[in-house]
């Protein structure tokens, strides 16, 4: 009896320790606004932004001109993704969404184009951190192409990627 008790305990103890060291891999995403600077933001959208203004909790970041995020004429949006949110954004139930694959960022990357010339997302991810990027312009007619916004947000995922 005494042999067995033993052995559960020894048991109980390791499966505790490997669990307790498991959650140390799990990886925790980043405080968004520490993916990119003002600088960053500036250069992608050509005028000068303030610096990144955290929204819900630490997983959203905005930079725009103004620091109270009422211009809405060119902002810069960073946010941090489970790896759920990531494989639906890569497979979304709306078809006129389009995914487009990137190369060169994190472990993958696409963007999401959508109809009606809105802005694409570009999303990638490094490891279990997933992160969307978005150009937001409401300024008519658009002060860049479709093809301006995702070399710019190429760009700043770079700049976000290099920092995970």
């Amino acid at each position: 009896m005494d042999m067995q008790r033993r052995i559960v305990s020894i048991a109980t103890c390791g499966l505790i320790l490997a669990s307790t060291s498991a959650t140390r891999f799990v990886a925790t995403p980043p405080a968004a606004c520490t993916l990119l600077t003002a600088a960053d933001a500036t250069k992608a959208l050509e005028v000068q932004i303030q610096p990144g203004k955290e929204y819900m909790n630490s997983t959203a970041c905005m930079w725009s001109p103004d620091p109270a995020l009422s211009d809405s004429s060119r902002t810069v949006a960073l946010n941090t993704h489970s790896l759920i949110s990531f494989k639906a954004a890569k497979n979304p139930a709306i078809t006129t969404i389009k995914i487009e694959p990137v190369s060169g960022i994190g472990d993958e990357a696409f963007y999401q184009i959508y109809p009606n010339n809105q802005s694409p997302f570009i999303w990638f991810r490094k490891g279990d951190v997933g992160i969307s990027i978005r150009i937001l312009t409401r300024l008519k007619p658009k002060p860049f192409t479709l093809d301006q916004e995702k070399a710019k947000e190429l760009v700043l995922a770079k700049a976000a990627v290099a920092k995970l």
